[in-house]
């Protein structure tokens, strides 16, 4: 069995709804291989070394808000340094001068911006959903799964952002995504 996709997301206090959408784009992509996913520990958080999880881990991907708060800049230099693929999405909102900052010494990074929880979730989808068709054997996708990635990306660009917010909750914490029986 092949190991689980590891994921780091790394992202401010200021995105709980976010995080959430973020783990839900996850839990619902078409693959059988499970997931590992660690974020930035939110202030009051048990630590875990997420320094060591962005070494190891197959995607990075951030999410900035108003603020780049610490320890985002530890992350991304680490993501950065090992070379790690690299999804990066910013929130149409009024930024920090530490979010200027970063945005002004990332020149070389493509940033897709998003307005909602629900945007954020349908572009990440699709990013995910590529990234995993271009590393998938790597990963271990069978011919059906990238066949449902295919249709999930054709999919998406038809329909466009969902249009109501989604409810369910409970998707926006670290988790292991156990892969479904074939």
């Amino acid at each position: 069995m092949a190991r689980p996709i590891r994921l780091f997301v790394s992202s401010s206090p200021d995105l709980a709804p976010e995080r959430e959408a973020l783990g839900q784009a996850v839990a619902e992509l078409p693959v059988s291989v499970g997931w590992e996913i660690k974020h930035t520990p939110r202030p009051g958080e048990k630590a875990f070394e997420p320094l060591t999880f962005i070494e190891r881990c197959d995607l990075y991907l951030v999410v900035l808000g108003a603020d780049f708060a610490a320890p985002m800049g530890a992350e991304w230099q680490q993501a950065r340094g090992a070379g790690k693929a690299l999804l990066a999405y910013r929130k149409r909102v009024l930024y920090s001068p530490s979010a200027q900052t970063l945005l002004h010494r990332s020149s070389d990074v493509t940033w897709t911006e998003f307005q909602s929880p629900q945007e954020l979730k349908a572009q990440v989808t699709r990013a995910l959903a590529q990234a995993l068709l271009d590393r998938g054997e790597q990963f271990g996708l069978h011919l059906d799964e990238v066949e449902a990635l295919l249709a999930l990306i054709g999919t998406e660009e038809e329909e466009g952002a969902f249009a109501e917010p989604d409810q369910r909750r409970g998707a926006g914490r670290g988790a292991v995504i156990l892969g479904r029986g074939t």
